[in-house]
C-alpha cells in the first residue's frame, strides 16, 4: 500500500472525508506523507555546499515500523529542524 500525498490528504480533508486529527493520526503512522516536495530541509557544509539529513531504517524488509521506531524518527526529525533550513526547489 502506498502513501498520500500530503495534497491528497488536504484534498480529502476538504471534502470532508477526513478530519484534521485523522490526518494528523495517519501520518504518524506513516500512511501519509508529512511534507510536501516543493521544499526541502538543508544544513551547509565547511566547503559551503549544502546536503539534506536522512533517517535511514536498514533491514526493514517490508516489516512495519515499531512504536519505538516511529517515536525515534519522530525526535529526530525535531533535530532536523532544529538544525537545517528550508530551501525551495526549482
Amino acid at each position: 500500500m502506498g502513501k498520500l500525498t500530503v495534497a491528497e490528504a488536504e484534498a480529502l480533508q476538504k471534502e470532508g472525508v477526513l478530519s484534521k486529527a485523522s490526518v494528523q493520526e495517519m501520518q504518524d503512522k506513516g500512511l501519509v506523507s508529512s511534507r510536501t516536495r516543493n521544499q526541502k530541509r538543508v544544513v551547509k557544509t565547511a566547503n559551503c555546499t549544502f546536503v539534506t539529513p536522512q533517517l535511514y531504517f536498514q533491514g526493514l524488509n517490508g516489516n512495519g515500523y515499531s512504536k519505538k521506531m516511529t517515536e525515534l524518527r519522530t525526535k529526530v526529525q525535531t533535530l532536523i529542524n532544529d538544525y537545517t533550513t528550508i530551501v525551495k526547489l526549482k
